[in-house]
């Protein structure tokens, strides 16, 4: 029978739209409740273990290089720089987002040089010999924390003292473990990825919150050249939404609760000026958070007359043709002022 009920329709279609009005409230409300609250917030703490002697950490290690399988880069898999038996100092050397160990091929000499033990470390996902790769997709914050946690148990029984440089992701990485393990003497965060400069402040939470849970989807680093950008030549074109909320996660984290029970010996923080990949004025809060648990800190700022762009220790990087000045600066802040020979050194070799 046809309902003949004057208004009865208009009535139905008001009732269907405050229903539907609702479960859009509502799902708004659950996404803003997932995205700025701490809820989706996971179990980042360290957990170390640390080699206790050298045979210990060579066994440690081979257990990260194992990783390294036939579809990484051969210049960017994980390696151990020793000098056969423990020394008086280890660094941990972390390389950049989308970016592999090569990067810090120029630095891991120097530090060799200079008598260390190095662990040059290749983030989980990253140095795929396939630059165009959806591995990034894959990464978790518990993977990240894991990895860094995993490093320094190696570095512990490399040398007697620990120190750890990072750069950008590998930067956010250091703050974490900073913030986190007491075997750690000396951290250098090179323009640490705390808030890149593409993302108001205000999305950071959520991005690193909701990353995981929404479809992922992949930005150019260079929206002309696309996935011909070829500096540095095994860098990845492209990075993904869902690793960088994974980054921002940790970074979140170095952030908060600090965990470490005895100072950072030292703590140096190195910025520039005309970085147009993170924003300044969030990693000097990161600065002075993580310096009130440090007995010295130091900071560097590479004015922005210089030009520098954000990737400044790439032999292969956008800064390349600046290194030797650049190395001839940070050589002496990071303890190894041979760098820039080590640098010129490594030239000569390529060019043979």
């Amino acid at each position: 029978m046809q309902d003949t009920q004057p208004g009865s329709g208009r009535r139905r279609r008001h009732t269907l739209a405050l229903i539907s009005g609702a479960v859009l409230l509502a799902a708004v409300a659950g996404v803003l409740l997932l995205g700025f609250t701490p809820l989706l917030d996971g179990d980042l703490e360290s957990r170390p273990a640390p080699a206790t002697d050298y045979a210990q950490a060579k066994a440690k290690a081979a257990d990260l290089t194992s990783a390294d399988g036939p579809e990484v880069n051969p210049v960017c898999g994980t390696q151990v720089l020793d000098h056969g038996q423990r020394t008086a100092r280890s660094v941990v050397l972390l390389h950049g987002y989308t970016n592999c160990p090569a990067q810090f091929s120029v630095m891991a000499q120097a530090y060799y040089d200079a008598g260390y033990n190095v662990m040059l470390a290749r983030i989980p996902e990253h140095g795929m010999a396939d630059r165009m790769t959806r591995a990034l997709s894959n990464l978790e914050p518990e993977d990240l924390t894991r990895f860094a946690d995993s490093t320094v148990d190696v570095a512990a029984g490399l040398g007697d003292r620990v120190s750890v440089v990072g750069l950008s992701a590998g930067g956010t990485l250091a703050a974490w473990l900073a913030a986190e393990r007491d075997d750690i003497a000396e951290v250098a965060l090179v323009a640490p990825l705390m808030v890149p400069k593409v993302l108001p402040e205000t999305t950071v939470g959520p991005v690193s919150r909701l990353g995981g849970l929404l479809p992922d989807f992949y930005l150019w680093w260079d929206g002309t050249l696309k996935e011909q950008l070829a500096t540095p030549p095994y860098a990845y074109p492209r990075y993904s939404i869902h690793s960088l909320g994974s980054l921002l996660a940790v970074g979140r984290r170095a952030q908060g609760r600090v965990d470490r029970t005895v100072p950072l010996e030292r703590l140096l923080v190195v910025t520039n000026e005309n970085d147009a990949a993170v924003k300044n004025a969030a990693v000097a809060r990161l600065a002075d958070h993580l310096g009130d648990h440090a007995t010295a800190r130091a900071d560097h700022v590479f004015p922005e007359d210089l030009g520098y762009k954000h990737d400044i220790v790439d032999p292969q990087g956008e800064n390349a043709a600046d290194l030797e000045a650049i190395c001839t600066t940070l050589g002496p802040l990071l303890g190894i002022p041979d760098l820039a020979e080590t640098l010129g050194a490594s030239g000569a070799r390529s060019a043979r």
